[in-house]
């Protein structure tokens, strides 16, 4: 169960991902080695896990789109599984509806991710029908609400 500490360590955390452990006993009013030990609780049941936001263009992918898949019901895990193996698949999620699984992919250009769409998706033996979104323009993404703001230097 989280506790009014918890709440303001995760809302720190929320903020700034790389806040240290000073900011985080600060913020708290716990030590250090108190708010080192409950991150690693935390952590351990899942409550807090790290992730990483990064720009896809650093890596040359500058295709985005999205899938909804339709899928057999006896072939979704599998299905799932198989696209979550794929590095292009940023996310895989199983949904409700007449598109049973949803996916987010990242491919260097639009002839790669025609590619990956003919090809790796092609061969998945259950999929029955492929919709695909390509992404325009972002609006407004994941991410800290300090995104772009360069991290003072301590």
């Amino acid at each position: 169960m989280l506790d009014e500490g918890d709440r303001k360590l995760l809302a720190v955390l929320g903020q700034d991902g790389r806040a240290d452990l000073a900011d985080l006993a600060a913020a708290t009013g716990w030590s250090q080695s108190t708010v080192r030990r409950r991150m690693a609780q935390l952590r351990e049941t899942g409550a807090l896990y790290l992730d990483v936001d990064y720009d896809h263009r650093i890596f040359d992918l500058d295709a985005r789109a999205l899938l909804w898949l339709s899928v057999t019901p006896a072939g979704l895990a599998a299905t799932g599984q198989a696209l979550a193996e794929h590095p292009e698949v940023a996310y895989a999620g199983a949904t409700t509806g007449a598109t049973n699984l949803h996916a987010v992919v990242l491919c260097k250009d639009i002839h790669a991710l025609y590619m990956y769409l003919t090809k790796r998706i092609a061969a998945l033996p259950e999929v029955r029908q492929v919709e695909t979104a390509p992404i325009m323009h972002s609006m407004k993404s994941a991410g800290s609400l300090l995104s772009g703001l360069p991290r003072p230097q301590q």
